[in-house]
């Protein structure tokens, strides 16, 4: 007899939950309005940076006076506070009452309130003991398809702070199925940005499984590079045709295993394999405590 699925409420039972603000890499808990009858909440990841969950308004804008103007005050123009919002990844699912509500036409959705919790431990900045001496200087993602949605949110907030990580190498590894288009590679475009721009340090390894012989994937009539990914805004991005393996994540981390924290998310079986060569005396030997994940259903 087949174990019965669990619901996103039972699979994260333990984790923690708040009802205001965020860490990069937390999920909500989303209740839809009760006119819709759905009595169980869908749990989203959050994708977004927190900074964009709070409402900005910009400086008032105002009017300079030349020498010669009679001392008057200097007028100024409100302006409106940005939105605040959260972005979540949402996959299209008919059987789940919560995503399938999500996936209705906008006009029936604006102007409707919904409640959400936020919950969840795989964070960053990670815990204090991973970042005990010596200092963080090395962070590796690791992500297997949907598994990148945390990650872009750690990611962006890196990138938002970029003084604050200005030493912070980051290492991203991210595997998914060969896709007909680049736009179909979620975040790519987003992440190659963070590292072009300088806002992040470091650097991408793409690994596309699935496919039958080394091309190139490319979006529109855009012509395309052998084993590279082109996008619409112009970025080649290469790739490696194979999957991921523990030996590329080991290489990331280099010699930097007690000075770095490697974040995990993807698939039960990826996950599981990866954390216990990480951190296994056989393995790379990492401390426990600097091998983070978490796994998608």
């Amino acid at each position: 007899m087949s174990k019965q699925k669990q619901s996103h409420i039972e699979r994260t039972a333990n984790e923690p939950r708040d009802e205001v603000g965020f860490l990069p890499g937390q999920w909500v808990d989303l209740y839809p309005p009760p006119h819709t009858g759905i009595k169980k909440p869908g749990g989203f990841t959050i994708t977004s940076s927190p900074s964009l969950a709070v409402a900005r308004r910009p400086p008032a804008a105002t009017h300079r006076h030349s020498p010669d103007d009679e001392a008057q005050p200097e007028p100024t123009t409100a302006a409106s506070p940005s939105p605040a919002y959260l972005e979540l990844a949402i996959q299209s699912s008919p059987t789940n009452p919560p995503a399938a509500y999500l996936f209705q036409p906008a006009a029936e959705l604006l102007r409707n309130e919904v409640r959400v919790r936020i919950g969840g431990s795989f964070v960053f900045p990670p815990p204090a003991a991973a970042l005990a001496p010596p200092p963080l200087r090395k962070a590796v993602f690791v992500a297997g398809g949907m598994g990148i949605n945390p990650l872009m949110s750690m990611l962006s907030f890196i990138g938002e702070q970029r003084d604050r990580w200005a030493g912070l190498e980051v290492r991203v590894l991210y595997s998914v199925r060969d896709p007909r288009h680049a736009s179909e590679i979620l975040f790519l475009e987003r992440i190659v940005g963070l590292f072009e721009s300088g806002s992040v340090k470091g650097g991408l390894r793409l690994f596309l499984t699935g496919g039958t012989a080394p091309s190139s994937v490319q979006d529109g009539n855009t012509r395309g590079e052998k084993d590279v990914v082109r996008c619409n805004n112009g970025a080649k991005v290469p790739f490696l045709r194979r999957r991921m393996s523990v030996s590329d994540v080991e290489q990331a981390v280099g010699e930097d295993k007690e000075a770095a924290v490697v974040y995990i998310c993807g698939v039960p079986l990826m996950t599981d394999q990866f954390v216990e060569a990480l951190v296994s005396p056989a393995g790379l030997g990492m401390q426990q405590k600097r091998v983070l994940f978490e796994k998608w259903w």
